[in-house]
């Protein structure tokens, strides 16, 4: 953010910078993220770097008065990379079909007979309705598919983890490497106002005994943004940039293996792992091999 001074901008809108100097600090600024809108929800995302928005210098010019004015890029992952989320849905879903069908065989042992025959009645009213739709999304998401939304979390701990952390995937096998940020890099932290009908959890949509791991790990929430044209939306929702200085001598407010629990608490990334063997050889296995996760 060297040249945005003290402040960001998207249309209409200046957003501060500050800067806080310890991980206290950065944690007391949660008591602030609320608002007295019932309908506005505070929402945080950490990241290890700022990305600016490739915007023309012309219409930089034209929007702001200034050319070289920063607008923060806060792109869903199928914008950055180009991919269309409908090709890949269908597979998608067809692995989510599987799942919930192994899902109620695991279950079944644990219930009675009747409440096994409600789940299986459950599972088919769910998969037939539109939240089954909004929640295959939000679970690719969390899980790593490309996808038209975002990542955020009603936890400033997870925001500082991810903040204060870099991560390579590999492309082949999905296993996620983890390095603390070093002092190369500028970690930002942003609180977003966002409206609550575009924040979807998945306890909200889904039957209790198909809440996944992850998200509730992370308090994560999919943002439902980028439709249509507007694919840097959720820039337009952040209130405040928080850059964290002197960074390197601060500890983690959490570990990986909360964020990111392992295949033994977490059901659906032991199904989606074994999937990946499974279908190594269909086209399905392409859309597999982008799920990541932190080695065990």
């Amino acid at each position: 953010m060297d040249n945005g001074g003290p402040a960001l901008r998207v249309p209409y809108r200046r957003i501060p910078v500050i800067d806080v100097n310890s991980l206290e600090e950065a944690l007391a600024l949660n008591a602030g993220n609320t608002s007295k809108d019932p309908h506005v929800t505070g929402m945080w995302r950490g990241q290890p770097r700022h990305y600016p928005l490739a915007r023309d210098p012309l219409d930089k010019l034209r929007l702001y008065g200034d050319p070289e004015a920063d607008e923060p890029s806060l792109l869903p992952s199928a914008a950055r990379h180009s991919v269309y989320f409908p090709d890949l849905a269908q597979a998608w879903c067809g692995l989510l079909d599987l799942y919930i069908e192994e899902r109620i065989e695991t279950l079944g042992p644990a219930v009675s007979p009747p409440r096994h025959a409600e789940l299986r009645r459950e599972a088919e009213r769910f998969v037939n309705s539109y939240n089954y739709r909004t929640w295959a999304l939000a679970t690719a998401q969390h899980y790593g598919l490309p996808s038209v939304g975002l990542d955020l979390t009603s936890d400033i701990r997870i925001a500082l983890y991810f903040a204060l952390h870099r991560f390579h995937t590999d492309p082949e096998t999905g296993v996620m490497s983890v390095q603390r940020a070093t002092e190369d890099d500028d970690p930002v932290l942003y609180g977003l106002d966002v409206f609550a009908h575009d924040l979807i959890e998945d306890q909200n949509i889904a039957p209790p005994w198909l809440l996944c791991a992850r998200p509730q790990a992370q308090s994560a929430f999919f943002f439902a943004t980028a439709w249509g044209d507007s694919v840097n939306r959720a820039a337009d929702r952040v209130y405040v940039a928080v850059r964290l200085k002197n960074h390197a001598s601060w500890k983690s407010p959490i570990k990986t293996a909360e964020a990111f629990p392992p295949t033994y608490k977490d059901d659906f990334l032991s199904f989606l792992l074994r999937a990946r063997e499974r279908f190594r050889d269909l086209p399905v296995g392409d859309h597999l091999r982008r799920i990541y996760f932190p080695a065990e």
